[in-house]
């Protein structure tokens, strides 16, 4: 008697026994009432070979003299091949020190999220990059209560960045702010710019401007970037 495991019916083992490979014009043994404990045991000694004593190849070519079907059964998995247990672990080591390097090493040794295809397409704004190479303001020539300033800026980062707002301080001889003004990139770029080609790296970019201030005479200035 089996039960099945799927539905857990249970069956007649006998009752699908047949004695010799079945084919259409064969029938199934038909016992009758319960069989002995045993009885399937002998049955199937009858009707099953014994097993060959020489071991049999894993796979061979299907052998249609054969009375019946050969199903090879290999449950247990093939180890991995020997190089596995060493490209692996070395490749993960290997990924790790990349990130490490990435987080926290230099900025010249880590790679450009742009140059992977990753991360905004265009360029990044680095206000810590833009440093001002030369400055002077002196009175405007023909306007009265109006200075002229003049200043050049240089990109020291390694890639282009995009184009910084300026915010510009005016100051008295008492170091007092009498004026302030933010300048977007449109402010201090020439027409025939091209806004979005960013401030390329080693690039000096001189910016001239003309103030009209009332009051105070202004007698400096300063320079601060932001993005």
């Amino acid at each position: 008697m089996v039960r099945c495991g799927s539905c857990g019916r249970t069956l007649n083992a006998l009752a699908a026994l047949y004695p010799r490979f079945p084919d259409d014009a064969t029938s199934a043994l038909r016992p009758t009432g319960m069989p002995p404990m045993l009885q399937p045991h002998v049955e199937q000694e009858d009707i099953i070979p014994p097993a060959p004593t020489r071991p049999e190849p894993e796979r061979e070519e299907p052998d249609h003299d054969r009375s019946g079907p050969v199903l090879h059964l290999n449950l247990e998995p093939d180890p991995p091949p020997a190089w596995h247990r060493i490209v692996w672990p070395l490749a993960g080591i290997l990924l790790l020190a990349v990130l490490a390097l990435q987080l926290f090493g230099p900025e010249r040794w880590r790679v450009d999220p742009a140059m992977l295809g990753f991360g905004p397409s265009g360029p990044v704004i680095d206000a810590e990059a833009v440093r001002l190479v030369s400055r002077d303001m002196h009175p405007h020539p023909s306007i009265t209560d109006a200075w002229v300033i003049s200043a050049v800026l240089e990109n020291r980062a390694r890639a282009a960045i995009a184009w910084p707002t300026i915010e510009l301080r005016l100051y008295d001889s008492s170091q007092q702010v009498v004026a302030r003004r933010r300048l977007m990139p449109d402010d201090y770029l020439d027409e025939e710019a091209d806004p979005e080609s960013g401030f390329q790296p080693g690039l000096l970019l001189p910016v001239v401007l003309e103030v009209s201030v009332s009051g105070s005479r202004p007698a400096g200035f300063s320079m601060s970037f932001h993005d």
